[in-house]
């Protein structure tokens, strides 16, 4: 091999390694990109609420496949979504970092969607009261 090829496939190498590395640790992290209807989806809701905003949404796999929604949305449409997505969900005032929170169980079956992407087996939901009628809404949702 050449040895002026030396140099620039080693630092392709090493470019790839280095991108290969943050992908898995962001993996392990939780803090990959996803798509929040794909993220709502996974955590068994309905269609994000109408005025939602400021939306992030996350994805990470190890030992367990889990997302995490994050997003902004008038008080009135994020109450009827929650009633919506989680129907026999109790909400709590006993949260160590939200105004509102609680675990709605998911039925057991299904564990995949109708197109066979698997779902949540464990939910937590975070609310919190910002002004103007506002509410941030943390979701997140993970595979046993």
């Amino acid at each position: 091999m050449a040895k002026w090829l030396v140099i620039p496939l080693g630092a392709a190498g090493l470019a790839f390694g280095a991108w290969y590395g943050l992908h898995v640790l962001s993996a392990v992290n939780g803090t990959l990109g996803a798509s929040c209807d794909e993220a709502a989806r996974f955590v068994r809701a309905a269609e994000l609420p109408a005025g939602t905003h400021e939306r992030r949404c996350t994805r990470g796999q190890w030992m367990s496949t889990s997302y995490e929604l994050d997003f902004h949305a008038p008080r009135e449409a994020t109450d009827a979504w929650l009633r919506t997505s989680y129907p026999d969900m109790e909400l709590t005032h006993d949260c160590e970092a939200a105004d509102a929170c609680a675990t709605p169980r998911p039925t057991p079956v299904p564990y995949t969607d109708k197109d066979g992407h698997r779902l949540a087996d464990v939910v937590d939901v975070e609310l919190s009261y910002e002004g103007e009628g506002v509410t941030r809404v943390r979701i997140s949702g993970a595979t046993m």
